[in-house]
């Protein structure tokens, strides 16, 4: 037996059976927590870890765990503790709700309250509830029945078996008797996430300032108090199942009619990174409360002046061919690109979750303006990356082929003619680049040199100087493979 004694995670029995005996069970609530850990993933799943104190009588006990999340996946839940062996777990999800209360109600006689509009009077009367119908109750009067009654029902009691709160009943063997017992229950659960953002505000023509934010919801149905944060950053695979969890439907629709999520800053403390396994592990420097249906946000990071080199790319929209067609466009506008190494020396150096960085840049007036967004890669300390933010208005290309000749059987000569326009007052670095398709092919005339970019692809590094035009021309010779 381990320092926490033996436990036994079961496939759990989802009872939904009206009639359940609360009495002799003993109430564990969250008022009991004594410790609260989650490690949340950043594909809409979390791990919790509640410790909860109670009293336990030697031999068999009865817990009733109330407020646990109700996105539970039930058959991970285990709990843990010295000198208890687990014999069995329910997951019980029938809430005390206007629907489940009238379907545990069927067989039973109601009082029913109608007001009548012509005497300004409610008229009280009894029925039985031969169906529950959906919502739409079929209703026995000593009249008749009704099918859409357009009163209201009156229960005189809560029928057993329903709860206020998702509850885990949990049954148990203690070997002594304790009071103040910590028993420490854990459990997967879905509809708890984070995501991170960030904001790069551009300080000169190849540095930035870059600040992060951690995004934490909460929708799983409970509040987590207190509680020990930590994020992985990582694909964790999981399993995928036709299992329709019950109140899965249920908070979806909660959610989506809940109020704006709030945002709460956090302390100025950055959270601390570390590799865990394959993955990245961030843990958050205080503890911080996750209220159901909000939405936190707390600091990840903040540099400042890390470097980047900012280019213009343009994908050459001509197709060339063996076909000796015409080709040719009239205007395209780069791309433009800020490429970041993730090292010390580049300003940064520390492991980056993938989310949305956002830039900014001051205008003339100082005023910072938005200019672009891209999706930032998680990206490991010395990784490389090219973030795609805009395209440029004021540069743009017109190409055509001036003239293709055919040369051998299958095998043509295109000549190629591009005019880059650069409006802007300050000189550019572009990046064209142009696809030849499934044909083997050489570049026999140039005047700017090229390089190979892939088997399919030549590649021309230009500099183009402000308020000027460059004429890209050169010869390619297209033949058959094979």
């Amino acid at each position: 037996m381990n320092k926490y004694g033996k436990f036994l995670c079961l496939g759990l029995m989802l009872s939904t059976v009206s009639g359940i005996a609360i009495g002799a069970e003993t109430i564990v609530d969250s008022s009991k927590t004594t410790k609260m850990e989650i490690s949340v993933y950043n594909n809409n799943m979390a791990y919790v870890k509640d410790t909860r104190q109670t009293s336990l009588k030697s031999g068999k006990n009865e817990l009733a765990f109330e407020g646990v999340s109700s996105q539970i996946l039930p058959e991970t839940a285990m709990l843990l503790g010295n000198g208890i062996k687990v014999s069995e777990q329910n997951y019980n999800y029938n809430l005390m709700t206007p629907s489940n209360i009238l379907a545990a109600s069927v067989g039973k006689t109601v009082k029913t309250a109608l007001y009548n509009e012509a005497t300004g009077k409610t008229e009280y009367n009894e029925a039985k509830i031969l169906e529950a119908g959906g919502g739409s109750p079929v209703l026995k009067f000593d009249y008749g029945i009704e099918t859409a009654f357009p009163g209201r029902i009156i229960y005189s009691e809560v029928p057993d078996g329903l709860r206020t709160k998702p509850t885990l009943v949990i049954d148990i063997e203690s070997q002594e008797q304790a009071k103040n017992k910590n028993l420490e229950l854990s459990y997967l659960t879905t509809g708890l996430s984070w995501k991170a953002d960030y904001i790069a505000e551009i300080n000169s023509s190849n540095q930035l300032n870059l600040t992060g934010l951690i995004t934490l919801t909460n929708e799983s149905g409970t509040d987590y108090e207190d509680a020990s944060v930590q994020l992985i950053a990582g694909s964790v695979n999981r399993v995928q199942n036709n299992v329709i969890r019950p109140l899965m439907a249920m908070r979806t629709m909660k959610a989506a009619g809940a109020n704006m999520a709030v945002a709460e800053s956090a302390d100025a403390a950055m959270p601390t990174s570390e590799a865990f396994s394959d993955y990245y592990l961030y843990t958050l420097p205080i503890k911080t409360t996750l209220r159901d249906n909000q939405t936190k946000q707390v600091s990840l990071m903040s540099k400042s002046n890390v470097k980047f080199d900012k280019i213009y790319r343009l994908n050459s929209p001509l197709y060339i061919n063996l076909n000796q067609t015409e080709s040719r466009f009239t205007k395209a506008n780069p791309t433009v690109v800020y490429k970041i190494e993730n090292t010390k020396s580049g300003g940064l150096g520390e492991a980056l979750p993938k989310g949305i960085i956002r830039f900014f840049e001051q205008d003339s007036r100082n005023s910072l303006q938005f200019i672009g967004e891209s999706n930032l890669p998680s990206l490991a300390e010395g990784e490389k990356t090219e973030l795609k933010v805009g395209q440029a208005f004021d540069i743009y290309a017109e190409g055509k082929v001036s003239s293709s000749t055919k040369i051998a059987q299958d095998t043509v000569e295109a000549k190629v003619e591009i005019t880059i326009t650069n409006a802007k007052n300050e000189s550019i670095r572009l990046e064209y680049d142009q696809n030849f398709g499934w044909v083997d092919w050489k570049i026999v005339d140039e005047k700017t040199p090229s390089s190979r970019k892939d088997a399919s692809t030549a590649l021309w590094n230009l500099e183009i100087p402000a308020q000027s035009k460059y004429v890209l021309e050169y010869t390619v010779r297209l033949s058959k493979k094979g």
